[in-house]
């Protein structure tokens, strides 16, 4: 009798590792990456510093971004605008909270020259498939602050919003991929008319902007970066008639980045020559690109692997 039950003990028991090891290989599997995934491939040295083109990646718990970005945007003209971004995350990879001032400086319709800080722009970033799903998507929910002058021409003059979506797909070792749609949407955007030498509020009128894109980033070695970006914007401007106009706003930028790691910090510098098409021709533009971003938890991590 007791060796029946010593035996039916050992079966269960034997039964039981066997489910319990089964369950933890099925687990294992499913937390290895996909084929094809981003991480299917190996980790590349940086990660999102785009110029145009928004790339679906979330910082690392503890590490900041800090961005600079100069564009000229069109190299026979003055028009000028200068920007910072910092990106911070909230939990690691999953939430990230952003926020963007903008300095510019530019020409008016009637030829005179305007400079100052434009609308700031509050952002969210939730992951909703990561490094190890066939594609990574973030959305991004922005909030527009009318923090820039209306009557300058350097800001809405109005609340607004702003959605994008963007779509990082890796196809190979070298070659990664993204792709950008969205919208933005201003509440009863300010207009500002010429009369008797000074500006008067002519009207204010919702407006409804499109943009889409995509970028084929081609990685010649793990530090260095050959970019080429598409954007096309479809923008709505108030015309001194109070009616509202459309504008399509295509872009081709072929640029280069590389960065620089000591272990606590990453340094990517950029450049880009943005070609702006419309009915004119072609114009040839800057894009100067800067990104730090600081390691400040006391136990970091190496980036470098």
């Amino acid at each position: 009798m007791a060796q029946k039950i010593y035996l039916r003990a050992g079966l269960i028991l034997l039964l039981s590792w066997i489910a319990v090891y089964a369950l933890a290989q099925e687990k294992n599997l499913a937390e290895l990456p996909r084929k094809g995934s981003y991480l299917y491939y190996p980790q590349p040295a940086f990660e999102d510093n785009s110029f145009l083109i928004e790339e679906a990646f979330n910082q690392q718990m503890g590490i900041l971004q800090h961005i600079f970005t100069f564009s000229w945007d069109r190299i026979n003209t003055n028009n000028l605008t200068y920007s910072f971004t910092q990106e911070i995350p909230l939990t690691d990879l999953n939430h990230q909270l952003s926020y963007t001032f903008a300095y510019t400086q530019a020409k008016n319709s009637a030829g005179k020259t305007m400079a100052g800080f434009g609308d700031t722009y509050v952002s969210y970033r939730p992951l909703v498939w990561g490094e190890k799903d066939w594609a990574m998507v973030i959305p991004r929910f922005t909030l527009i602050l009318p923090t820039g002058s209306a009557i300058e021409g350097l800001g809405g003059g109005a609340m607004g919003g702003q959605f994008n979506l963007a779509v990082t797909k890796r196809l190979s070792r070298n070659i990664v991929t993204h792709y950008n749609g969205g919208f933005t949407y201003f509440y009863r955007a300010d207009h500002y008319r010429e009369s008797n030498a000074q500006k008067v509020l002519s009207s204010e009128q919702n407006l409804f902007h499109k943009n889409l894109g995509a970028s084929v980033i081609w990685y010649p070695t793990r530090r260095l970066n050959l970019m080429l970006e598409y954007v096309s914007n479809f923008i709505s401007n108030i015309e001194d008639g109070d009616f509202i106009s459309h504008a399509h706003q295509k872009i081709i930028n072929p640029g280069i980045r590389y960065c620089f790691d000591n272990g606590r910090m990453q340094i990517v510098p950029g450049i880009g020559a943005p070609l702006h098409f419309d009915n004119d021709g072609v114009d040839v533009g800057i894009f100067l690109y800067l990104s730090f971003e600081p390691d400040y938890l006391p136990f970091y991590k190496t980036k470098m692997q």
